[in-house]
């Protein structure tokens, strides 16, 4: 048996069966960690608006906000309310995020959006403020 005489393992057995433990645990880890890249899109204005209707198009910002103006065919959902509302969006349907130019916010909704299970979600780059069509009042 393998383990059966370990301590007579010459110390350069040692080196590779420990660099091949790690060289597997790394390819794991990093196969592991790429998945929910691949769920998380930016898309400019022009393939956000060709795309939108295919999905669940979700504005994050306030309320207040949302009133002025929108996205016609929008839903708001604050960005804190979200999680909370997750039983009104279905996971089946590619997710299209929507809301101010701080990208930080909308990509941290989109982060916990897929580790809940909805993907793909798509995300407006320039926000609702650069957006070139017309929007509802």
């Amino acid at each position: 048996m393998f383990l059966t005489d370990v301590g007579s393992m010459s110390p350069y057995t040692w080196i590779i069966v420990i660099g091949l433990g790690l060289a597997i645990g790394f390819f794991i880890s990093s196969k592991r960690n790429t998945g929910d890249k691949d769920q998380l899109v930016f898309l400019k204005p022009e393939d956000f608006r060709a795309n939108m209707r295919k999905g669940q198009l979700i504005d994050i910002r306030t309320e207040e906000l949302y009133k002025q103006s929108r996205i016609n065919g929008s839903r708001n959902f604050p960005k804190r309310a979200i999680l909370q509302n997750l039983y009104k969006l279905r996971a089946d349907q590619p997710v299209f995020l929507c809301g101010n130019k701080d990208s930080g916010q909308i990509k941290s909704v989109a982060n916990k959006l897929i580790k809940k299970g909805y993907h793909p979600v798509y995300v407006l780059i320039s926000g609702i403020p650069e957006w070139p069509y017309q929007l509802k009042k």
